[in-house]
């Protein structure tokens, strides 16, 4: 059955423990110019093709919204032909939003952004300027320079000298190579990873770390030449090593309440998401059936593309605790209530190989330097995205899907 919702009914979902998705079905490039921040893109033209993974159970309420184009009703009858059967269409769409002092925002992977943004805040993360490290740099002042994207993105570029730790495996591989006097610097392509890469590590102990302000897009305001087809990262930790590790993610996952489960139920009565957090090929080595790859830095940065449905639980999968448990711990603070590490042993007969169903994308790159032949083109476009990301913060107050706001 399809029916209104209010806007006054909407908002009271975000307080309440029922599950629910949030659905916008116009085109993406329509979809990133003006959105709620609750919701997920999924096209209509490509609804029935992702609406399995996105909402897993049919019996989750989908709220679905429009801009007075009729794709939400459109969308809310296809879902019913395709077996859900709770389907909701917002009374007066994103004009009755903004009349009743709701925010639209521009872009894509907004939520983590603005996640990213409200932990500096909160925080007060330090950072570093491109300029300082350079000057470092030049002077052989010892820094561990650390990427903290994917490794496809870190070899497409990097900063000169960068090493790769993709962000859910800064505890994980930072920190058996530092010590007190070892100072760490976190990049990423722009702010988020950055940001949320130094946080981790500092949250563990570590005092002299700091986040690359504006990543490789500050270190080309320099001037500076990016480097391209750096495969180098940081190893795996040896066995006395990540007892250590495991020990501080022990405390943090006490602090922040995450569970570790013995086993995966067959069923539940909550739309489910199974998140192998591990590298690739690890997962492809063996992996529990039905689990989708996705490293822990790209899930925060991406969280609206993959956790879908509000209130749903999420189990992490990893074979050592520690990247799922760093991974667990930054959804606790973003608002997600029920996060769940399942640990595997990689000998277990009841894996299975291969890449799996659903392997994530690479990470959107809008802002790749190797798209622009045009240099001054390339910094207009950079400037313009930093002044958009920073601006998210200040648009947070009084967002009902930003919770931690107001913890």
């Amino acid at each position: 059955m399809i029916e209104p919702i209010s806007i006054e009914a909407f908002r009271a979902l975000f307080d309440g423990d029922e599950e629910f998705a949030v659905i916008d079905p116009r085109e993406a490039t329509v979809f990133s110019a003006n959105h709620l921040l609750a919701a997920t893109s999924l096209p209509l033209s490509r609804l029935q093709s992702l609406i399995t993974a996105a909402v897993p159970r049919q019996e989750t309420l989908c709220v679905l919204y429009d801009a007075g184009g009729g794709e939400a009703g459109s969308a809310a009858e296809l879902l019913q032909t395709l077996g859900y059967t709770r389907l909701a269409v917002l009374d007066g769409g994103i004009g009755a939003w903004e009349a009743c002092g709701g925010k639209l925002f521009s872009g894509s992977s907004v939520p983590g952004k603005a996640f990213g943004e409200f932990i500096e805040k909160s925080c007060a993360t330090p950072a570093m300027t491109a300029a300082e490290l350079h000057r470092r740099q030049r002077r052989s002042e010892a820094t561990l320079l650390i990427d903290s994207r994917t490794a496809e993105e870190h070899e497409s570029y990097c900063i000169p000298g960068a090493i790769l730790c993709p962000g859910a495996e800064l505890l994980y591989r930072v920190l058996p190579i530092v010590n007190a006097d070892t100072d760490v610097v976190v990049h990423c392509g722009g702010r988020t990873r950055s940001i949320i890469g130094a946080q981790t590590l500092i949250d563990a102990g570590c005092n002299r770390v700091q986040a690359l302000e504006n990543g490789t897009m500050a270190w080309q305001f320099e001037g500076l030449e990016l480097e391209h087809g750096n495969k180098e990262s940081l190893p795996h930790p040896d066995s006395k090593s990540l007892i250590l590790i495991r020990a501080i993610a022990d405390k943090l996952a006490a602090r922040w309440h995450i569970d570790r489960i013995d086993s995966i139920a067959a069923r539940e009565h909550r739309s489910r998401y199974l998140i192998d957090v591990r590298g690739r090929e690890e997962f492809e080595s063996g992996h529990v059936p039905g689990s989708m790859h996705v490293p822990g830095g790209h899930l925060l940065q991406n969280v609206d593309r993959y956790l879908v449905v509000r209130n749903s639980v999420v189990i992490l999968i990893d074979s050592d605790w520690v990247r799922a448990v760093t991974t667990a711990v930054w959804l606790r603070r973003m608002g997600w209530r029920r996060v769940y590490v399942y640990t595997i042993d990689a000998d277990r007969g009841d894996l299975q190989s291969g890449p799996g169903n659903a392997a994530e994308p690479l990470e959107d790159r809008d802002l790749d330097p190797a798209d622009y032949a045009d240099y001054e083109a390339l910094m207009r476009e950079n400037r313009a995205y930093l002044e958009w990301e920073i601006a998210l913060f200040d648009k947070l107050s009084g967002e009902p899907a930003a919770p931690y706001m107001g913890t």
